[in-house]
């Protein structure tokens, strides 16, 4: 036999014995366009791919908000997203994200995480993505301004009532400096209605939707923050310019105290260095009995009729971490979604074993899956706040409208 077919039979058999190439796929993902760009990110795309070869991650970042519309566009035209980023409970409401509770009965467990990032990713009773990353409503205070004021912060648990007494104290008769500034912000004034022990929408194991928005905690809370403006201890919500925003205004020391997300630490911290702010939870309601406040954060999920389902899940496990929420947390302000990271070296500070503890609390507003009953949320909050009705009426008319 000569060497030629010798060389020709070694080939035929490592050619059979050879494995098959990876078949090429293209894994879709449609973030929001900040986390799109971020470092954290980039290199989890990166890795995945080396990590599973032939596989091609194409990531298109677009502004939060938009992401809703565009997964529903693509479902219609029958190509969706493999993956997107936005609240889960939000797109299963509507039908266009695929369930996941093998995904939580094999590879998560529900106690590993914050109560509120399970609540994102749930919908009547079953589980539809995976968290991704968590904040919530915390209370920003001007430590100088009160002391100055002569009403230092009260230790332990606040009421409504100490709100009220703190933000009379530090207004300046002639209104340049006041109390707190209120936002423009569905969210934040749930986080004021939750901190209250009040609800405006839930959502049974069934699936029935019940709308609270005249509740009488609800009308309490809205009703609070009405008065603080009425009273002039208050700036009110405006969206005319930068300066009169809520953070602005708390940034240059013309509002006290301020409600917003952990976020606006790092923002604090660079645009103000030297600021003593110090953070605080929520107050306990009207009568100090109530603890509460209003989660944000996001969710990933697999939308409707993707082509890449076990890639996709494999791509939301990967991303999620333990190793990837550590460095969104401390590169992107980005807060984990599981308890047992906040035990980490970077969050050993006062501020965020206070957010720790309002985490606990937070719950997700639902509004998203509900347009309709959030804009009347909205509407009847900024006829309080600008005077132009009660919040016992204005909420009434919301509830109708719901």
């Amino acid at each position: 036999m000569t060497v030629a077919v010798l060389l020709s039979l070694a080939m035929v058999a490592a050619c059979a014995t050879a494995p098959d190439a990876p078949q090429p796929r293209t894994l879709t993902v449609l973030m929001a366009d900040d986390w799109a760009q971020n470092a954290p990110f980039i290199d989890a795309v990166r890795t995945f791919e080396r990590q599973h070869p032939g596989v091609d991650v194409q990531v298109r970042g677009l502004p939060f908000n938009q992401i809703p519309a565009t997964v529903e566009a693509s479902i219609g035209a029958g190509d969706p997203p493999d993956v997107a980023h936005f609240h889960a409970f939000a797109a299963a409401a509507n039908g266009y994200a695929e369930p996941l509770d093998d995904v939580w009965s094999q590879s998560l467990q529900a106690e590993d995480f914050l109560p509120g990032a399970v609540e994102d990713v749930s919908w009547a009773g079953r589980r539809y993505g995976v968290p991704l990353d968590t904040n919530a409503m915390v209370l920003f205070v001007n430590a100088d301004a009160l002391h100055r004021a002569g009403v230092p912060f009260p230790r332990g648990a606040t009421t409504f009532g100490d709100m009220e007494r703190i933000a009379r104290a530090v207004t300046a008769p002639d209104g340049r400096r006041r109390g707190i500034a209120l936002a423009a912000s569905s969210w934040t004034t749930y986080g004021w209605v939750r901190a209250n022990g009040g609800e405006i929408m839930t959502v049974t194991d069934d699936g029935d939707v019940r709308f609270t928005l005249d509740d009488p905690a609800v009308v309490q809370a809205v009703a609070f923050l009405g008065r603080l403006v009425r009273q002039g201890t208050a700036f009110p919500p405006s969206t005319r310019d930068v300066s009169s925003d809520a953070f602005t205004l708390f940034r240059s020391q013309s509002a006290a105290l301020h409600v917003s997300g952990t976020w606006e630490l790092a923002a604090l911290d660079e645009l103000a260095p030297g600021f003593d702010y110090q953070i605080e939870p929520l107050p306990r309601g009207q009568d100090g009995t109530t603890v509460g406040s209003a989660l944000g954060g996001s969710s990933l999920y697999v939308p409707t009729g993707a082509k890449h389902r076990k890639l996709a899940v494999d791509f939301m496990l990967h991303l999620t971490s333990d190793a990837y929420a550590l460095r969104l947390a401390e590169e992107e302000g980005r807060l984990p979604a599981k308890r047992a990271l906040f035990d980490a070296p970077f969050f050993d500070t006062p501020a965020y074993r206070t957010v720790l503890r309002q985490l606990e609390t937070a719950h997700p507003l639902l509004g998203p899956a509900f347009p309709e009953a959030e804009e009347a949320f909205k509407q009847a909050y900024e006829a309080v706040f600008t005077g132009r009705a009660n919040a016992r009426e204005a909420l009434r008319r919301a509830q109708l409208r719901a």
